[in-house]
């Protein structure tokens, strides 16, 4: 019997909290040896830098990670059936993909039209107050989520 798209979701989920915890061990060694990149992740992972990692902290990965899940659940799943066929999942990544593909009259060429268009929607997007400048916390939240 092939496990259905959550039952992977779900071992997905358990695989990656026992890497975090074999990480988190790692990143805390490192730490408290004065490594300069283990402790730039352990700052990462103290969200509120008050020197310890809570567990909701820890956590705090993991439920971004579930949130984008149910998230794409509910987005992809079209016939709304509670699961997700290879087609779902396949229109639900194709749609995205075009969604960041910054040429939009579809010539095969970014134009300086185009390309400003996209610099401008991600702008918009980490500018969480609107005010049209960009914080370093703002800034900061955005390289946390693995992006740059």
């Amino acid at each position: 019997m092939n496990p259905s798209f959550y039952e992977e979701l779900q071992m997905n989920k358990i695989i990656v909290g026992l890497i975090a915890g074999a990480g988190l061990s790692l990143v805390a060694a490192s730490a408290i040896a004065g490594d300069g990149k283990g402790a730039k992740h352990f700052d990462r992972l103290d969200t509120n830098g008050d020197g310890e990692i809570s567990a909701a902290e820890m956590n705090a990965p993991d439920q971004a990670r579930h949130e984008h899940r149910e998230n794409m659940m509910a987005e992809a799943d079209t016939d709304g059936n509670g699961s997700l066929s290879r087609e779902e999942v396949k229109a639900y990544h194709q749609a995205k993909k075009a969604e960041r593909n910054p040429d939009k009259n579809g010539d095969g060429k970014v134009d300086r039209d185009e390309f400003l268009a996209k610099a401008e929607e991600r702008f918009e997007k980490l500018d969480k107050n609107g005010d049209g400048v960009l914080t370093d916390d703002e800034r900061k939240h955005h390289r946390r989520r693995g992006r740059h």
